[in-house]
C-alpha cells in the first residue's frame, strides 16, 4: 500500500457513517496488522513509535482485517513520554468481526475471558438476546486493549464497553443496575459479586435526572475487580453536585476548576468516568469532555486551541502536544483492490484526577473509507 502525503481539509462528500469501505479480507491483507503496517507514518512519533508500535503492531497482527470495517481507535496518555497508545476496536452485534471473536470464543477454554466474550457476542447477535445485552440496532460493543507496560508477545484481555446507539435503547441497557451488572459480569466470564451490586443499586438511587448512565464496560485484564460507568451530567455544577451525592472522596473543588478552565472550549455538559468497587466508587475520576463539532469533523483550530489549553495546565507534555496536534487529517492510500481514504480524527479527552494529581488523556479514531 502507499499512502499519499497530500493532506485533505475535510471528510469530502458528505457525512461519512461509521462503517468503512475498506479491503474486505481477499485482496492480500490477512490480518490487521498487515493493513496496518502500511500506515506507520501516519502515526506521529511522540504518539506511537518504538516499543509502543511494535506492542501495537504485535496486537494488530492477531486480529482480522475486518478491524477496519468500523472506525477503531486510540487511547493517548499525554503525560506519559512513553510513546504507546491503548487501543479499541468496535465488534458491533452481527458484523465480520463480532463473528471473528465468537468463533475465537468457540475455540478457547469454556472458562476464559475469550470463550465469555464469544458467548456475549452471539447472544447479542440472536434475535432475542437475554436482558441486558445489546440487539443489533440497539447497541455498539466497544474493546479497548492496554498495551502501556505491555510486552508485545503477550495477548491482553480487552475491556469491554457496551454503548446504547439513541436515547431509547439506553433505557432498556442501562435503566436497572441488577441487568446491566448481570450482563458485564457475563462478558467478562466474572462470578456476580453481591458487594459491587450493592454499591452499583446506590449509584442508581443516588443518581438524580438529567444526570444518567451513558455507557457502562468491564476491565477483566485489570487486577481490581469494577464495574466502569460513565455518568453524564450537563453542566460542571450537576457534575459536583452529583459526586457530591456519591460521597466521592475526592477533590470538589479541583472537579469544579478543571472543568472550568476547559469549558469554554468544550461542549456544555461532562461525562464523568467512575469505577464502582466493592467499597464504592473510586476516587480515582475522569472528566470526559468533547468538542462541539460532529466526530468525523477535523476542527484543527478548536482541537489546538484545547491541546494548548491542556499543556498550559501542566496536564499535557509539550511533545505529546504536538503529536496529537498532528492527529487530525485526511490521507490517499493505494494498493491493488483501489483507494482509500483514511480519515483521523479526535473524539474527545479525559482529564483525570487521582489523589492530588491531575493528567490528560486524548481518544482519537480511525476510519478507511472507499475512494470513488
Amino acid at each position: 500500500m502507499r499512502v499519499d502525503a497530500t493532506r485533505v481539509t475535510g471528510p469530502g462528500d458528505g457525512q461519512p457513517d461509521d462503517r468503512s469501505a475498506g479491503p474486505d479480507g481477499d485482496d492480500g491483507h490477512g490480518s490487521f496488522g498487515e493493513f496496518l503496517r502500511e500506515l506507520q507514518g501516519l502515526f506521529p512519533p511522540a504518539l506511537v513509535s518504538g516499543s509502543g508500535w511494535d506492542r501495537l503492531l504485535a496486537l494488530a497482527r492477531r486480529l482480522p482485517i475486518h478491524v477496519i470495517d468500523r472506525r477503531f481507535g486510540f487511547e493517548f496518555d499525554l503525560f506519559d513520554p512513553d510513546p504507546v497508545a491503548d487501543f479499541c476496536v468496535v465488534p458491533s452485534p452481527g458484523t465480520r468481526l463480532a463473528e471473528f471473536y465468537v468463533r475465537r470464543g468457540e475455540l478457547a477454554s469454556p472458562s476464559s475471558a475469550e470463550a465469555a466474550l464469544g458467548t456475549f457476542l452471539a447472544k447479542s447477535w440472536a434475535n432475542a438476546p437475554p436482558a441486558g445485552f445489546p440487539a443489533q440496532g440497539e447497541g455498539d460493543v466497544i474493546l479497548e486493549y492496554d498495551l502501556a507496560g505491555m510486552p508485545a508477545e503477550r495477548p491482553t484481555v480487552p475491556g469491554i464497553f457496551i454503548v446504547p446507539l439513541d436515547d431509547s435503547s439506553r433505557e432498556g441497557l442501562f435503566g436497572e443496575p441488577e441487568r446491566l451488572a448481570a450482563a458485564l459480569w457475563a462478558v467478562a466470564g466474572w462470578t456476580p459479586d453481591e458487594a459491587i451490586l450493592r454499591q452499583m443499586q446506590r449509584v442508581y438511587r443516588r443518581m438524580a435526572p438529567p444526570a444518567r448512565v451513558s455507557q457502562a464496560g468491564i476491565l477483566p485484564g485489570r487486577p481490581q475487580r469494577a464495574i466502569r460507568l460513565i455518568l453524564r451530567a450537563e453542566s460542571g455544577e450537576g457534575a459536583v453536585e452529583l459526586l457530591e451525592r456519591l460521597d466521592w472522596a475526592g477533590s470538589l473543588a479541583d472537579v469544579a476548576t478543571a472543568y472550568d478552565s476547559l469549558s469554554e472550549l468544550t461542549r456544555p455538559g461532562v461525562s464523568l468516568s467512575v469505577d464502582v468497587t466493592t467499597q464504592g466508587v473510586s476516587r480515582r475520576l475522569g472528566l470526559e469532555l468533547f468538542r462541539p463539532t460532529a466526530w468525523h469533523e477535523l476542527d484543527r483550530t478548536g482541537w489546538n486551541l484545547l491541546i494548548d489549553r491542556l499543556e498550559d495546565q501542566g496536564w499535557c507534555l509539550p511533545e505529546k502536544a504536538l503529536g496529537l496536534k498532528a492527529w487530525p487529517r485526511m490521507e490517499q492510500a493505494f494498493d491493488r483492490a483501489g483507494a482509500y481514504r483514511i480519515l483521523q480524527s479526535i473524539n474527545h479527552v479525559k482529564v483525570v484526577l487521582d489523589r492530588g494529581t491531575t493528567t490528560a488523556k486524548a481518544y482519537a479514531g480511525a476510519i478507511v473509507l472507499k475512494s470513488a
